[in-house]
């Protein structure tokens, strides 16, 4: 009996495995790598969103720091006696020494598709406000994918820097007075999209007194 079970087995390992099976494997592995592959991808790619959204908000959180450090510092004039500058989206001042000028602006800077606060630094009082490459971009608006940073006025049309004098009265921009000015309210909005749909747009704002007013 055992010998007639072992015959058997025998003889079916020689048939080897037939087409039809074969053809089944090779269909379900493919259908299990399928299924592997796309969930790997969907992961990577909400890797990439998840990245992309903490990176904006790095830079949002970096360039407030940046302003409320420069801003509060900056001097009434320059030993040139040049005033600041103080426009919607535009602020432009002296630094602390008084030698050299820190200007920030929301402007689309180049090879960009949609406009970012940019720092510019200087020597003397700028003349002109073209965003160069060298200039720095604080919120990395072309980050070479498809995922896409864009920075935003909040609300649509309000602007990036509001001025208030000693009293806490609104000071109209662009100012007149520089002096008259003894805070600066920034706000804007930055979002994350890749085209087909965005993130909630997260709001970073900040109000710096001038201390060398």
């Amino acid at each position: 009996m055992l010998k007639t079970r072992l015959h058997n087995v025998a003889a079916h390992l020689q048939d080897g495995v037939s087409l039809v099976e074969t053809l089944v494997a090779i269909s379900l592995f493919s259908i299990i790598m399928t299924a592997v592959t796309s969930m790997l991808i969907m992961s990577m790619r909400s890797q990439q969103e998840v990245n992309a959204h903490f990176r904006s908000q790095l830079d949002a959180k970096v360039v407030l720091y940046d302003m409320e450090k420069n801003i509060a510092e900056a001097k009434r004039k320059d030993t040139s006696d040049n005033q600041p500058l103080f426009q919607d989206d535009l602020i432009s001042f002296p630094s602390q020494a008084g030698t050299n000028w820190i200007t920030y602006t929301y402007a689309t800077p180049p090879g960009a598709e949609s406009p970012t606060i940019v720092r510019i630094n200087t020597n003397t009082r700028p003349t002109s406000f073209i965003v160069q490459s060298t200039d720095k971009q604080m919120i990395n608006v072309n980050p070479g994918s498809d995922l896409v940073t864009t920075v935003e006025r909040v609300p649509p049309g309000a602007p990036i820097f509001t001025y208030y004098g000693a009293d806490g009265s609104l000071i109209t921009a662009p100012v007149a007075t520089p002096r008259n000015v003894r805070s600066v309210r920034i706000a804007f909005a930055t979002f994350v999209s890749d085209g087909h749909a965005q993130r909630e747009s997260v709001v970073s704002s900040t109000q710096i007194n001038l201390r060398n007013f």
